[in-house]
């Protein structure tokens, strides 16, 4: 979940904290009570005051949960990984093969050596937009297609 989604969830809980303390401060009263209502209502707003603070301190317990990013992406041997990005992202993926081996991703002409049995995380910035071919360069597998799309 995004942060902005986050903080949208946190403002909608926030509104309803405050109408759910209002219905709940004014329901039930008789026109004579109305004024105790109103000067009732102002030590409310301040412990409405107070709800979001205590939402708030709830926003950063989910904060750490993305903390650990997913691993990107795998590729290997037997099947064909497709990853996708806008341009001016980090293109990131992880390669691993039981051979020595070498990956190729054409367009970008980049070359990274994958020792066996051995993960190897690969990045670079997503400069040219297309899809390509990622492949092990010594036995010609494909094993990736990467498509950087326009910003």
């Amino acid at each position: 979940m995004s942060r902005a989604q986050r903080l949208t969830f946190l403002a909608i809980a926030v509104v309803i904290a405050v109408v759910a303390v209002v219905l709940l401060t004014s329901g039930g009263s008789d026109d004579e009570d109305a004024e105790t209502t109103s000067a009732t209502a102002t030590p409310t707003a301040t412990a409405t005051a107070e709800a979001p603070e205590a939402e708030a301190t709830e926003t950063p317990t989910p904060t750490p949960t993305p903390t650990p990013k997913p691993q990107p992406t795998l590729l290997q041997t037997g099947k064909v990984a497709k990853l996708r990005f806008a341009e001016g992202e980090t293109v990131r993926f992880r390669v691993r093969s039981d051979t020595d081996e070498e990956i190729h991703v054409h367009g970008y002409d980049r070359t990274e050596a994958i020792p066996a049995g051995k993960t190897v995380t690969v990045t670079f910035p997503a400069e040219i937009t297309g899809i390509f071919e990622i492949e092990f360069h010594g036995s010609g597998e494909l094993i990736g297609q990467l498509r950087v799309d326009p910003d």
